[in-house]
């Protein structure tokens, strides 16, 4: 994925390399876990309306659809703030507009059994890498990937799961910023906590998991310090913007008394 954009940009690298993994998988008789059976044909593409729960469930099931709710908003701001740093140019994306779509996605998603569906980094990242800048990249893997199902499902089902494993990685290596990091911890050093609680839960746990402590954690750090501030402990946080005071600088005239 690193070498293929340095001979020609506009072969797809992810492609390529998922392709590859896959022949070399079934050439050599490797052992890998793949994606597995999935729905084949149009009939796996059935409208069903969902029925409502028993009432019984409703607390349960309530709290359960508020965290997916939360998780699923969050993974859509977080991607859509990641790409507007990583995009060339001016635009900023709408919160509001992400999320109308995000709901629409998901009720035509419900209606045809699916799972909820959510704004994720990978495939943009990916179109910002080949400079991708319409719509036309989205409208063309929603046609592959329906394509996909509809008639290659037996040749997906057999991708090794290390090989999207490893076009994830990449994708969220080419993410980082270490300017990002250094700017944040020279804006309040106390950042370096939520910052690896975030990745440690992330890495041990799951994405979901670690969101989710990554935000407890900078709450608890908000809060602290609030309350150090409310009790006179002002120093406790120094932002970059606070420059001590520079000393007058002498006009050229001016000499300097032994």
């Amino acid at each position: 994925m690193h070498v293929i954009p340095k001979i020609h940009p506009k072969i797809p690298s992810a492609l390529v390399a998922v392709g590859g993994a896959t022949a070399t998988t079934k050439l050599l008789g490797l052992s890998a876990t793949s994606i597995g059976a999935l729905p084949s044909g149009l009939s796996a593409f059935t409208l069903s309306m969902p029925t409502l729960p028993p009432v019984e469930s409703l607390p349960a099931l309530g709290g359960t659809l508020l965290l997916i709710y939360a998780m699923t908003s969050a993974e859509t701001l977080l991607s859509c703030t990641a790409l507007d740093r990583l995009r060339p140019t001016s635009y900023k994306h709408n919160p509001d507009q992400e999320l109308i779509g995000q709901g629409v996605a998901n009720i035509t998603s419900a209606a045809f059994m699916g799972m909820p569906v959510t704004a994720v980094i990978a495939r943009s990242s990916l179109n910002i890498k080949l400079k991708a800048n319409s719509r036309l990249p989205a409208l063309v893997q929603s046609a592959f990937v329906f394509g996909s199902l509809a008639l290659y499902s037996d040749v997906i089902s057999a991708v090794p799961l290390s090989a999207l494993a490893g076009v994830l990685i990449s994708s969220g290596a080419g993410m980082l910023q270490p300017a990002e990091l250094k700017s944040c911890l020279a804006d309040d050093k106390y950042n370096i906590g939520p910052y690896l609680v975030t990745t440690g839960g992330m890495l041990t746990m799951g994405m979901a998991e670690g969101i989710v402590l990554g935000c407890a954690s900078s709450a608890a750090k908000h809060l602290v310090q609030q309350h150090l501030l409310a009790a006179g402990g002002g120093g406790w946080v120094v932002h970059a913007d606070e420059a001590p005071p520079k000393a007058p600088v002498p006009s050229p005239g001016t000499r300097k008394e032994a």
